[in-house]
């Protein structure tokens, strides 16, 4: 199937759209990306621990066009906790509007036009649980300080106390607005701007040229992040920072990507350089790249990344 040809629209299924996000969040989790945990290389989670909270996301999007867009990343947080004790918001936020709107046959515009003040107070929880965690205890805080400290959290409490005309959508207009801003708010903000404009059709000619699931979502990412310096980075090194990392990212793709051995080995040291500096981590970019693989799994049907995946080389 062509790109812009997409199969889905009034009538996918909740079963194709559970396989879709459990595809997509396996294989974009699995996938090493460079500085991110992997199935590789663990990260400050334990890669089976992000694992363990897939089916409970994919129940929850899959159910998308009975609930509101926050309601379903409540229902996705909270599973997840019961299984994992870690839950994804910020992936869980990403799917959920885009599975709404596959289910409805909508145009992703209106369901984001069409939040509501009610889902303001299903994000507000679902931040919430994500601090507290399943025991009730705080969690470490490479996982709750985006979500309590940052841009998100502030506007979302702003836009819950100025009455019941402020939507999610305003309230994520205003996190994007930040210093660094948020990327989920910027995403919701601007219509998914990275992820359709940017992730999906990276993806779709890495998938043409490599013809493998791991090489392609590698490469996919590192073309993002050459583009777009990760949210992420700025807001824990600075701007500075997020740019050189972009820069580095670039460099990478000019080494020849995952298309060549000599880029092969500017990626392991671009991991390299990545790790070595927790602030490095480009967290805000990873889930762009899974979305879009969510994207293209509705749009050419299960197989379509599942039936690309080729075994590792040893190492």
């Amino acid at each position: 199937m062509t790109e812009g040809k997409a199969r889905y629209g009034p009538h996918v299924s909740a079963q194709e759209v559970s396989s879709a996000a459990a595809s997509a969040l396996f294989l974009g989790y699995s996938a090493p990306m460079p500085g991110t945990g992997s199935r590789y290389s663990d990260g400050t989670l334990a890669h089976e621990t992000r694992l363990l909270g897939v089916p409970a996301v994919a129940v929850a999007v899959s159910g998308a066009a009975d609930r509101p867009v926050g309601e379903s990343v409540l229902e996705a947080v909270l599973g997840s906790l019961s299984i994992a004790g870690h839950a994804d918001l910020r992936m869980a936020g990403y799917l959920a509007p885009l599975a709404r709107a596959a289910l409805l046959g909508a145009h992703l515009g209106k369901v984001l036009a069409g939040l509501s003040h009610g889902d303001i107070r299903f994000f507000v929880r679902a931040l919430a649980a994500v601090d507290s965690g399943r025991s009730g205890e705080p969690r470490a805080p490479a996982y709750s300080s985006w979500a309590r400290s940052g841009a998100l959290a502030g506007a979302l409490d702003f836009a819950l106390g100025a009455g019941r005309d402020a939507t999610l959508r305003d309230a994520m207009r205003f996190a994007a607005a930040g210093n660094p801003g948020d990327p989920l708010a910027r995403e919701y903000a601007k219509d998914f701007e990275v992820t359709q404009g940017l992730a999906h059709p990276a993806l779709f000619n890495a998938l043409a040229r490599v013809e493998a699931t791991r090489p392609a979502l590698v490469q996919t990412y590192l073309e993002v992040l050459a583009e777009v310096p990760d949210l992420d980075v700025a807001g824990r090194a600075g701007r500075k920072e997020a740019e050189e990392v972009s820069r580095m990212a670039h460099g990478v793709l000019k080494s020849g990507g995952v298309y060549s051995r000599r880029g092969l080995q500017t990626i392991a040291n671009l991991d390299g350089l990545l790790r070595s500096d927790p602030r490095l981590e480009p967290s805000a970019t990873e889930p762009s790249i899974v979305a879009a693989a969510f994207l293209l799994t509705l749009e050419n049907g299960p197989g379509y990344l599942s039936g690309r995946v080729r075994p590792a080389q040893q190492r």
